[in-house]
């Protein structure tokens, strides 16, 4: 008489072991849950990304790009010349952000005249755009900054609503949310932002 074989499968060989399955789960949504509040610190109290609106900032930002500004920039540092800065009015509702450059720092007096800019009565002249600025708005006469104040325009000079209109003016540093840092999209100008 043949005997007959049996054969084991792995599952008979390891009895399931319940407690073993749970601490594997229960590993799996601690990693899960820590992963979701790193990114979330990360958005609330690092970065953000933006969607730029309009063409006052072109060629160095065009409409539509989307960008990550550094919320957390100017905690050990001020802001300074020519940084790209997201900024929000402190009366502002809507949910956007504007997107404008530094010109003038705090304490500062700033000018236009003759398409130039004048800091404290001398030329800028390493301006990162090269336009003649055709309308002066509140700059056609010098202003002095406080010692909290900025002076944002748009690199394109002439198509930009900036701190030289009544509605925008001087911005405060309490209303500057962060620097524009690195584009996510378009892919083709993926990058850091200078």
């Amino acid at each position: 008489m043949r005997r007959r074989r049996r054969y084991r499968s792995s599952y008979d060989r390891e009895e399931f072991d319940m407690k073993d399955f749970m601490s594997e789960v229960g590993q799996w949504m601690i990693m899960i849950l820590a992963v979701v509040i790193l990114a979330y610190s990360i958005v609330t109290f690092g970065m953000q990304s933006v969607t730029m609106i309009g063409q006052s900032m072109d060629p160095a930002l065009t409409n539509q790009d989307v960008v990550l500004i550094n919320k957390r920039a100017y905690t050990f540092k001020d802001p300074q010349r020519y940084d790209i800065v997201a900024f929000k009015l402190k009366e502002d509702t809507e949910s956007y952000f504007n997107i404008k450059r530094i010109v003038a720092l705090p304490g500062e007096t700033i000018q236009i005249k003759n398409g130039h800019i004048f800091i404290n009565g001398e030329v800028l002249n390493d301006m990162p755009f090269d336009d003649l600025i055709m309308t002066e708005g509140l700059a056609i006469d010098e202003i002095k900054l406080d010692e909290d104040e900025y002076f944002l325009m748009g690199d394109n000079c002439n198509n930009s609503e900036d701190s030289r209109y009544v509605n925008i003016g001087n911005i405060s540093e309490k209303e500057i949310n962060g620097k524009v840092v690195f584009r996510i999209s378009p892919r083709s100008a993926f990058g850091f932002i200078k």
